[in-house]
């Protein structure tokens, strides 16, 4: 193995170490509005618990359809690769959809949102720190590399 290979593998490793936090699996939005204490695993095994009001405040501004599709809690990679402040999403069209309309920033139809762009969605540190004051126990930020 060469140098340059052998650093992938281990900043992989520390990355994988440092997002330990990020959850095992998801939950939709209408899954988590049906439990008492709305909560996932993480890949550590601890339990990440939201607050049922911001599941409600946040189903309240998706359409309808998207109550089944919208999984949480939303994952944000910090991407420095990307500039200063840069995150993308990871999940699919739907929950990129979601945080755009929640953020004011995307008006179409769901079907255009890929359309109309040519790569994914990149969030900045005001808007992630928006959906953070607005949603903060459905975010979760972790740490993601170049793709």
């Amino acid at each position: 193995m060469d140098r340059d290979g052998f650093f992938d593998v281990m900043l992989q490793n520390e990355l994988r170490k440092l997002n330990t936090h990020l959850p095992k699996n998801r939950k939709t939005v209408r899954e988590l509005l049906a439990e008492d204490s709305p909560n996932v695993s993480t890949v550590s095994g601890e339990k990440v618990t939201m607050k049922k009001a911001e599941i409600e405040a946040l189903s309240a501004e998706l359409p309808e359809s998207l109550r089944d599709k919208v999984k949480l809690p939303i994952v944000l990679l910090r991407r420095r690769d990307l500039g200063a402040g840069a995150f993308t999403l990871l999940g699919d069209s739907s929950e990129e959809y979601a945080l755009s309309k929640v953020l004011g920033d995307y008006n179409g139809a769901q079907t255009d949102i890929r359309q109309a762009r040519e790569s994914p969605k990149v969030f900045y540190k005001p808007q992630v720190s928006e959906l953070m004051r607005r949603f903060h126990s459905l975010i979760v930020v972790g740490f993601g590399l170049s793709e």
